[in-house]
């Protein structure tokens, strides 16, 4: 039974439930914020609230329905205490509401509520709730956490999936609200609201057994002089408790043994520690299996769609090519709607959507399988990024087809339509350092050609130029005038030139980048980790969009925290990881496993029931967006390669293993068999044709998905980026040279 609840909460706890009650009087905010509402089209409820003292362990819930809380104190190994050893404290808190003997209790919701002690604040939760009547839903539990910090501790609660899982006579919420110190568990029905949020819409449903939930409340003792906001003691008990056992590869089923012993051949020469990873053979043997995906990739868009997706023209006096950007369902040869564009006929090089980055994929591929024609495709894409006009250094990344859909009548944009509001004029620099990285990739790995590095070193100096005295690089940059945009000034869009001046000194020798790099560096190290302000293009300026609660700059009401997007985390991590190989210091490394910590709180540790396609290892992207398994999943899973290879961490190394496995789940393909019959549901008319086609991640909120899967592929953020990353990865696990 009870004891007490962990000293970082009050003490004092409430439990608020909602049954129906018909003819009850109705208010316009749905969930639990008010003393009865509408509950959305169900019939309306009224939500009733009990206070249970210090101590206390059960309250009634109207007659002999009742809720028990029980605690006790749970031990765990040192290791997973988490940063330097800190002392762990972690008690496990069973909730169980149950009807009376023999009756049925008409549950539409319940509240457990718990208040936080002074001064912990809230430093992470998984969604934001900006109004009345919004939860965290358990569409958002990817890695679910709920922290708390101060100078001298870090808190967090912890639901354990299990329950999550199989309890559920009403989804999972959760949430913090700043005003009155509450942290909140319990269950209610929720719908998306914009994109997107989740409102609360309680409709009664019948509990006539004990339902049982099952949440952790972790507390560490910080070291002293801790980084703020190091979620590495959160990443590592979640790890612990529930990661480690869901993501670990099985051999069962999965590969067959014929292939282990295959793989563990060429890993026990390839791989440094295969003699004492159980998983290298393994590891070998998947990432092998996952090369099919690279054909279905390439067939689609060279051969079975090539007539739709493949673009070659001339532009001045190169040849160039590319993948056509966003192609829909609907576009499939012979039906008579080729032509028809959901978005303009373009080819891109920018932060998501590279196609010199699925170029670089398709050579390293060609030169491996001795396919020329893929060689030939990427040398086309290499002539497009390198016939953008540079400008004083500065460049587009964006080129249209005209309005009559040629491309000969087309012209470059200076940046592309995922851009504030009057900025059609503005390079978005984040888009020019990418490329550029990218062109010094391909001329370190794939060959070097003699234009990459003057094209390169004219845009470095253009960017040099730009840094401030902080450290920081604006956002978006006029090429004639160098005006800077106020939009992104503090940004962690820096850590990607960052990687670009890393890349770049390395390569030619110039000590003036390599400052540039640890200065940026440093400006993210000071202005963006500690405060957890991943505010990029995406947040703002992609599908989900600024609107009065959600504005650039501006904490969310509710919880204090920033509007925040993961691929910032995952350009940091990067830079930061760079810093360290390129200084040998120390703090860099700490600070970069600091920054992919957080993002790993958007990875998906687990197969919940409630989603219908695969999902374990994929990525979330925001805290105002719910979809899963996206794309970015493919960067991601070499980043934690990476790390894996710097600290020898074998954690790193099964989150890229699945990272990179679920970089292909939403193909449309045999290898895919759930997925497969969800396209034939929604996409009918799909056939081996379309062996290829990929949403770029499920559960889209476009208006135009169907029970979660969208209409449109991106090859460039889809399978064209995924199999570019599969020949990064398969290089770097086994060592072979690209």
């Amino acid at each position: 039974m009870l004891t007490e609840l962990p000293d970082w909460l009050t003490g004092e706890w409430t439990v608020k439930w909602a049954a129906s009650a018909v003819g009850s009087a109705t208010r316009e905010v749905a969930g639990g914020d008010r003393d009865s509402d509408a509950g959305g089209a169900a019939p309306p409820v009224v939500w009733r609230e009990a206070k249970g003292a210090p101590g206390a362990s059960r309250v009634s819930l109207g007659g002999a329905a009742t809720l028990t809380l029980t605690i006790r104190s749970e031990a765990r190994d040192a290791a997973d205490a988490g940063v330097d050893a800190e002392v762990l404290e972690l008690a496990t808190l069973d909730v169980e509401l149950a009807p009376a003997a023999g009756e049925m209790l008409p549950l539409a919701g319940w509240q457990l509520l718990l208040p936080v002690a002074a001064p912990l604040a809230c430093v992470w939760k998984p969604h934001l709730s900006p109004e009345d009547g919004m939860a965290i839903g358990d569409k958002a539990f990817r890695s679910p956490a709920i922290v708390f910090e101060d100078e001298k501790r870090m808190t967090a609660l912890l639901p354990d999936l299990d329950s999550v899982g199989s309890e559920r006579l009403l989804p999972h919420i959760c949430d913090y609200t700043a005003a009155d110190r509450m942290l909140m568990y319990g269950g209610c029905a929720y719908e998306e609201e914009g994109h997107v949020y989740y409102r609360l819409t309680p409709e009664a449903r019948p509990l006539d057994r004990p339902l049982r939930v099952r949440l952790r409340l972790a507390s560490w003792r910080k070291a002293a002089g801790a980084a703020r906001r190091d979620f590495r003691r959160v990443e590592r008990l979640l790890w612990a408790l529930e990661a480690g056992r869901r993501m670990a590869p099985e051999t069962t089923g999965d590969i067959e043994t014929a292939g282990i012993e295959a793989a563990a051949r060429t890993a026990a020469g390839a791989w440094p520690d295969a003699a004492t990873s159980p998983n290298a053979a393994l590891f070998a043997a998947k990432v092998a299996a996952l090369q099919p995906y690279v054909g279905h990739a390439y067939g689609w868009a060279f051969e079975r769609w090539g007539d739709v997706s493949w673009q070659q023209f001339r532009l001045g006096a190169a040849e160039v090519g590319g993948v056509a950007f966003l192609v829909t369902a609907r576009q499939q040869p012979g039906a008579g709607q080729e032509d028809r564009w959901r978005e303009p006929k373009s080819l891109w090089n920018q932060a998501w959507f590279c196609g010199l980055r699925s170029a670089y994929g398709f050579a390293s591929w060609g030169k491996r399988l001795d396919r020329d024609d893929w060689l030939a495709k990427a040398g086309l894409a290499l002539n497009f990024a390198l016939a953008a006009p540079q400008i004083q250094g500065l460049f587009p990344g964006y080129y249209q087809a005209g309005e009559d859909g040629r491309w000969e009548t087309g012209r470059w944009y200076m940046s592309g339509p995922r851009r504030p509001h009057g900025h059609e004029d503005f390079v978005h620099l984040l888009d020019s350092s990418w490329t550029c990285y990218w062109l010094l990739k391909w001329y370190r790995d794939i060959g070097p050609d003699a234009r990459i590095l003057p094209y390169v070193g004219a845009y470095v100096d253009a960017l040099l130029a730009l840094q401030r005295e902080d450290g920081g690089f604006p956002a978006w940059v006029r090429p004639d005038t160098r005006e800077a945009s106020p939009f992104l000034a503090v940004s962690p869009e820096t850590s990607a030139h960052v990687l670009l001046l890393c890349l770049y000194g390395k390569l030619v020798g110039d000590t003036h980048c390599h400052e540039a790099a640890v200065r940026g560096g440093r400006f993210v190290a000071a202005n963006i980790l500690p405060e957890g302000r991943w505010e990029d293009f995406e947040t703002y300026w992609s599908c989900s969009r600024e609107w009065a609660g959600k504005q650039y700059g501006v904490r969310d009401a509710r919880s204090g925290l920033y509007n925040q997007c993961n691929f910032g985390m995952y350009w940091t991590a990067e830079a930061f990881k760079d810093l360290y190989e390129a200084t040998g210091e120390a703090d860099w490394l700490a600070l970069g496993e600091q920054a992919l910590a957080e993002a790993s709180l958007y990875q998906q540790i687990w197969q919940p029931p409630y989603i219908p396609v695969p999902t374990l290892g994929g990525f979330g992207v925001m805290n105002t967006d719910d979809e899963w398994n996206d794309a970015r999943q493919s960067l991601f899973a070499l980043t934690y390669l990476s790390y894996a290879d710097l600290t020898g961490d074998e954690r790193y190394r099964i989150r890229a293993l699945r990272a990179m496995e679920a970089s292909f789940y939403m193909m449309y393909c045999p290898e895919n068999d759930v997925v497969k019959r969800l396209y034939e549901r929604v996409h009918p008319g799909f056939g081996e044709r379309e062996y290829g086609f990929h949403m770029e991640n499920f559960n889209h909120h476009d208006g135009t998905p169907v029970d979660g899967l969208g209409e449109f592929t991106i090859f460039d953020w889809g399978c064209g980026a995924a199999a570019a990353s599969l020949a990064e990865f398969t290089s770097m696990l086994l060592r072979v040279k690209v």
